[in-house]
């Protein structure tokens, strides 16, 4: 299921940034050789704006390829939850089926749109507002920029568990109506004479075939996701690596207005991982919610 090998992912990733670091390098090459002579403040904005330019279409091209996954996820997940539904009703569990095709589908399908319309303009604002911010003499601006991206951080972590308890309270709500439905409908069979206890024990075996059915297709499922995430969270986590990387050697070369970019851009990179991980974690929880609660 692997869309292409994790060493190539890696690779594709890390590839542009060797022009960053040979970019730093020589510009730590240049103040040595100037010495005193060196306009400091020159060399630092020359650094920082050297360092936007070259990696501003590297983190558009992610959030690009951060969209794109994100609506493939939609489509799959568009087709393989009413089918899912199917499954469920047809195992005796009517409320789970018409919440995960209703309210768990609507929910991804709205929370995909508003990711892949929203992140590509918000990284655009972020990372024109960071460089201006840290080309600037005011140190505390670019702080300013990597707070936001850090209180960013913290709210889509505080919405994931927010929908992940919801889906929780409304699939053990679906499981507690449909068991109880089931067992009534068992015990009114059961109490006919001869074919009633019959029937009830056939449908007990159909019934645990079809919980066993609906565990497979579950496990796929998420199965499916994660090959489909692995590569994608591992390949921003590289971007995220090589950006902390470069902002240590502007550290280390004392480019302060660099290393206060290049934070700000590993905060937006984090961002990125924290929507991707929103929607990815909401997918795999609701499925597993849905065929490890209820049943016969």
């Amino acid at each position: 299921f692997f869309p292409a090998e994790l060493g190539d992912v890696l690779r594709e990733a890390v590839g542009g940034y060797a022009q960053v670091l040979l970019f730093l390098i020589l510009s730590a090459v240049i103040v040595l050789l100037l010495g005193e002579r060196a306009d400091g403040t020159l060399l630092d904005l020359v650094c920082a704006g050297g360092c936007g330019v070259l990696l501003w279409e590297k983190l558009v091209a992610l959030s690009d390829e951060f969209c794109v996954q994100i609506e493939s996820w939609n489509r799959f997940l568009s087709g393989f939850l009413p089918v899912y539904a199917g499954v469920l009703i047809m195992g005796g569990e009517t409320s789970a089926g018409a919440a995960a095709s209703g309210f768990f589908l609507t929910l991804l399908c709205l929370l995909a749109q508003a990711l892949t319309a929203l992140v590509p303009p918000i990284l655009e604002c972020f990372l024109a507002l960071s460089m201006a911010c840290c080309i600037t003499e005011q140190s505390c601006l670019g702080n300013l920029c990597k707070a936001a991206g850090t209180l960013l951080q913290k709210g889509l972590s505080l919405t994931g568990k927010l929908l992940a308890a919801l889906l929780g309270f409304q699939r053990i709500s679906a499981a507690q109506l449909d068991r109880t439905a089931l067992r009534t409908g068992q015990f009114l069979t059961g109490t006919i004479p001869i074919v009633g206890q019959s029937l009830s024990d056939a449908s007990e075996a159909v019934l645990a075939g079809i919980q066993l059915l609906k565990s497979g297709l579950g496990m796929a499922a998420i199965l499916i996701l994660l090959a489909e995430f692995l590569p994608l969270y591992l390949g921003m986590l590289a971007h995220l690596g090589c950006i902390v990387l470069c902002g240590t050697l502007c550290s280390l070369t004392g480019n302060s207005r660099g290393q206060a970019l290049l934070a700000c851009f590993a905060s937006a990179v984090r961002c990125m991982m924290a929507c991707i991980a929103l929607f990815f974690g909401l997918a795999v929880t609701g499925t597993a919610l849905l065929f490890m609660l209820g049943g016969v």
